[in-house]
C-alpha cells in the first residue's frame, strides 16, 4: 500500500566471492553466535555479487528486474534481506544519489512509511495484554469531552475499529490539505485540525463492519496510546518495541550526519525527488526510518526465532478478524489483524505490510508455518517498481511474470499513506 494513492502524486510524503569464503563466513557465524554480525558476514559476502551463490538466494529474473527497473531505469537503490531458521542474509544494489555516489548497504537508511503501523497497533496489542487498555473500548474514553466522535446508529468507534482499518473513517482527514491542494499533505497539520476532522466526519456505515484502509484512523490511534501512556509517540514505540527488539537504527528523526551520510535520495521516473515531510500528529501512520537488519530483526520477533516480552502481543497482532478486498496476484483470501495484512489459502498463510511515501517504497512479509521472511527497502517509488509484487516472488509465491504487478492499487480510494 502507498503512501500516495494511484489517483494523486502526493507532494509529501559485483565483487566475486568464491566458496571457500564462504565457508570463513559461516565458521564465523558459529563462532561469534550473533545475530547482529550475520547480515554483516553476509552482505560483506553477496552484496553486488553476480555468482551463481546470489542466484540461489534471489532468482536471475527478479535480480535482472531488480537491476533493469530500479538500479538503472528508476537511478534509485534497494537493499533486500531474507530470514530463516538458519539466519539471515542481506543484498544491496544502488548508489545513495548523485551527489554521493557510494553504494548503499545494510546500514542504509530507507523510508519504511506505513509499515510503521504495525508498531503503532503492536504498541496497542502491547497495551491490551498489560491490562492497560481494551480493545473494545470506544476511543472517546480517551479523548477530550470537546471532541465530537460520530457513530453511526449508536455503534461506537473502538480502539480494534482503529487498528483493522474499519471504523469507517475515511483514508484522509478531510482538512489535511495544504490549501485545499488535494494531494498536497500540509506538513504543520496538528492535532487540533485533527480533532476538528473527527468531529466534522459524518460515519457512512456501522464501524466494525467493512475494511476500508484509513491512515487517518491509524494516526488517531498512535495519539490515544501517546495520550494515556503520557509519553510521546516516537518515545513510547523505542520503549516498548524498538529497545526490546534491539532495533538501534529504527527512528522517525534523523541527525544530519546520517541524513548526509546514511539516507539516499527519492527517486520517481529516473529522478531524484525530495523527501516528504509527515505532521508530527500522523507521524505513527508512516513516518519511521529503519534499516535491514533491524527490520529482519523485526521479522524474527514475529517469526519467534528470537523471544521477547512482546511474544503474546505479536500473536493477538496477528490474529485475523475481518475479511479484506482481495489484491493479491495469487488470489489469496485476505483478512486483517491488528495492522497486519493476512493472506492465506487455507494452506499457507502470509502476514504482510507494505509502505510508501513519494520516491519511496518497502515491503515486509512473513510465513509462519516456514518461518521464513523477506524484507525489501527501495529508494523508488512504487509506480516504478512496487516491493510487494517483488516480495512475493522472493517468498516463492508467485512468479517472475508478476514482478511488474501493482499488487495493491484497488485499496486505496484517496492519497493516503499505506
Amino acid at each position: 500500500m502507498s503512501l500516495i494513492s494511484r489517483k494523486y502524486s502526493v507532494n509529501l510524503m559485483y565483487d566475486h566471492c568464491e566458496s571457500v569464503f564462504l565457508s570463513i563466513c559461516l565458521m564465523l557465524l558459529l563462532f561469534t553466535g550473533s545475530f547482529t554480525a550475520f547480515p554483516i558476514i553476509f552482505h560483506a559476502a553477496f552484496a553486488h555479487s553476480s555468482n551463481s551463490s546470489i542466484n540461489k538466494e534471489i532468482p536471475i529474473k527478479a535480480k535482472s528486474f531488480i537491476l533493469d527497473q530500479i538500479v538503472n531505469k528508476s537511478k534509485a537503490a534497494i537493499v533486500v534481506g531474507a530470514i530463516d531458521p538458519n539466519g539471515t542474509r542481506i543484498f544491496s544494489f544502488g548508489n545513495m544519489s548523485e551527489a554521493h555516489n557510494k553504494p548503499v548497504n545494510e546500514n542504509t537508511l530507507f523510508n519504511i512509511g506505513s509499515i510503521t503501523k504495525t508498531f503503532t497497533t503492536l504498541l496497542l496489542a502491547d497495551m491490551v495484554k498489560k491490562g492497560i487498555v481494551n480493545l473494545s473500548d470506544p476511543i472517546e474514553k480517551y479523548l477530550p469531552t470537546s471532541v465530537k466522535v460520530p457513530e453511526f446508529n449508536g455503534r461506537k468507534i473502538t480502539l480494534e475499529d482503529l487498528a483493522t482499518h474499519t471504523s469507517g473513517l475515511p483514508e484522509w482527514p478531510s482538512n489535511v490539505w495544504l490549501n485545499n491542494n488535494v494531494g498536497q499533505i500540509n506538513p504543520n497539520y496538528n492535532v487540533s485540525q485533527m480533532y476538528q476532522a473527527l468531529s466534522n466526519t459524518i460515519l457512512t456505515r456501522e464501524p466494525g463492519s467493512y475494511v476500508q484502509y484509513s491512515s487517518f484512523g491509524i494516526g488517531l490511534l498512535g495519539h490515544i496510546l501517546s495520550l494515556k501512556a503520557g509519553v510521546p509517540y516516537e518515545r513510547l514505540v523505542k520503549d516498548r518495541i524498538l529497545d526490546v527488539i534491539g532495533m538501534n537504527d529504527t527512528k522517525i528523526n534523523l541527525p544530519q550526519n546520517e541524513m548526509d551520510n546514511r539516507f539516499p535520495a527519492g527517486h520517481r521516473g529516473g529522478k531524484e525527488i525530495t523527501t516528504p515531510i509527515i505532521p508530527k500528529i500522523l507521524a505513527d501512520s508512516g513516518a519511521f526510518r529503519s534499516t535491514a537488519p533491524d527490520m529482519l530483526k523485526y521479522v524474527s520477533a514475529n517469526l519467534g526465532l528470537i523471544h521477547t516480552k512482546l511474544k503474546e502481543a505479536i500473536q493477538l497482532q496477528q490474529l485475523i478478524r475481518h475479511p479484506s478486498i482481495i489484491v493479491n496476484p495469487m488470489n489469496y483470501s485476505e483478512y486483517r489483524g491488528l495492522g497486519w495484512r493476512v493472506l492465506t489459502n487455507l494452506g499457507t498463510e502470509i502476514i504482510t505490510h507494505t509502505g510508501a511515501i513519494n520516491g519511496w517504497n518497502a515491503f515486509v512479509g512473513f510465513i509462519p508455518s516456514k518461518q521464513i521472511g523477506i524484507i525489501a527497502l527501495c529508494s523508488c517509488d512504487s509506480t516504478d517498481a512496487d516491493m510487494s509484487s517483488l516480495g512475493f516472488v522472493l517468498l516463492h509465491l508467485t512468479g517472475a511474470e508478476d514482478l511488474a504487478a501493482k499488487s495493491e492499487s484497488r485499496i486505496h480510494t484517496t492519497a493516503g499513506l499505506s
